[in-house]
């Protein structure tokens, strides 16, 4: 029979006679019930519980993964166990006099923060292992990263950050294997401009700090997918003459590529092939020369390619010992 039970027995033999006076005595019969109880020890399992370094030598480093969390088994009255949390149980390791390579610290329980009456009967594990290293400091470079695919028709041509490189810092050995910093991932998908955002850097190490930027703005630069266009019958110019100069063929057929749009906008009324003889001698033999290709128009000629000509890549080009046409 429970202690409540046992109480209630004893100022209770004769149920439904003096009703207030077994009101009165049912309260006291709690009140000691609580009270006894309140006095009895009970088992509780705190975890996981954090642990926390403390004064790390400033030219040393964490170089491996360590337990990070503990388990502590306590004992002690309901009353006492009600002001014990995960918190205040964190066992506390001082680093400052720990040297380079393996330290084992013992989390013993008289070092844990516990209110009088609370008993520690297991802390697992008992001992915690830091490995430190050099701390060591280093100049990479950022890298951008996207995922998704841009809106049909589009590709990214070119991703940048600002700045392109940060400092980052650690133990040695990590730092030395790190290559990158690379950036959060930013999607692509759908988009059919370029675009600028801010995003954070991820170092991928949970060792290794960023020392300085935490995060950096970042450029995608997304195109329309290019594509090939022919032109018939594309004249060839010669510019630059000191002599006559005499083509063959005098015109090509060209395929050009880039963006189908800016395809679109060439003038087949300006475009033309060109040949600069500035620098061409009379001589009996021809010259062979790839012409250049000329637009009539700015800012194509860094966005458009010139694939090919044919029926031939080289033509003939023959200057005269006569003095050029004015």
């Amino acid at each position: 029979m429970s202690t409540l039970g046992r109480v209630l027995k004893v100022i209770e033999p004769h149920p439904g006679k003096h009703f207030k006076d077994k009101a009165i005595a049912v309260g006291l019969a709690l009140m000691v019930w609580v009270a006894v109880n309140a006095e009895e020890t009970v088992l509780e399992i705190f975890g996981p519980v954090p642990v926390v370094l403390e004064n790390r030598p400033s030219d040393l480093a964490i170089a491996r993964d360590y337990r990070q969390t503990v388990s502590i088994r306590v004992r002690g009255s309901q009353l006492d166990l009600r002001n014990v949390t995960a918190g205040r149980l964190s066992p506390r390791i001082d680093l400052s006099g720990a040297v380079a390579g393996e330290n084992v610290f013992q989390i013993l329980s008289a070092n844990l923060n516990v209110p009088s009456g609370v008993q520690i009967e297991r802390i697992d594990p008992a001992e915690i292992v830091i490995v430190l290293e050099d701390l060591l400091e280093n100049y990479v470079p950022i890298s951008p990263v996207t995922s998704g695919e841009p809106a049909a028709g589009y590709e990214v041509v070119g991703k940048s950050t600002d700045p392109e490189m940060t400092w980052v810092s650690g133990p040695r050995s990590a730092v030395e294997a790190l290559e990158r910093v690379e950036t959060a991932i930013v999607d692509v998908r759908g988009r059919s401009e370029s675009f600028s955002q801010v995003v954070a850097l991820v170092s991928g190490n949970p060792l290794i700090e960023l020392a300085e930027e935490r995060e950096v703005a970042m450029r995608v630069d997304i195109l329309e997918r290019p594509e090939t266009m022919e032109f018939e019958a594309v004249p060839v110019e010669v510019i630059n003459a000191q002599y006559q100069v005499v083509v063959n063929p005098d015109n090509l057929v060209v395929l050009l590529r880039g963006p189908p749009s800016l395809l679109e906008q060439i003038d087949v009324e300006t475009l033309r092939l060109v040949i600069d003889a500035a620098e061409l001698a009379p001589r009996a033999g021809d010259y062979l020369i790839a012409p250049a290709i000329d637009f009539g128009q700015e800012q194509l000629d860094e966005l458009i390619e010139l694939v090919i000509t044919y029926p031939q890549r080289q033509i003939n080009v023959h200057v005269f010992n006569q003095p050029a046409r004015r």
